[in-house]
């Protein structure tokens, strides 16, 4: 997981009743620590029904910022 080069973006429910959200995120800071992660408070495992707006906005944001992440010339793939 260390060795992913995309960005990745992980929204957790903070009471979840699959996982300890807290534990979760401090598990992925460890093997991941580039990844970003967010727990939404007042959610749960059903994150995308709970709260999908915020949900949809994290999306695009994200999508946002990786394309320009990517775009940045130490991501290009363009050796002409």
């Amino acid at each position: 997981m260390r060795e992913l080069s995309v960005p990745v973006q992980v929204l957790l429910g903070a009471h979840s009743a699959l996982h300890a959200a807290q534990a979760v995120a401090a598990r992925l800071a460890e093997v991941a620590p580039s990844w970003r992660v967010e727990i939404v408070p007042d959610t749960g495992h059903a994150l995308p029904v709970e709260a999908p707006d915020l949900v949809t906005e994290r999306i695009l944001t994200f999508l946002g910022q990786a394309q320009a992440e990517i775009a940045t010339p130490e991501h290009s793939t363009d050796r002409g």
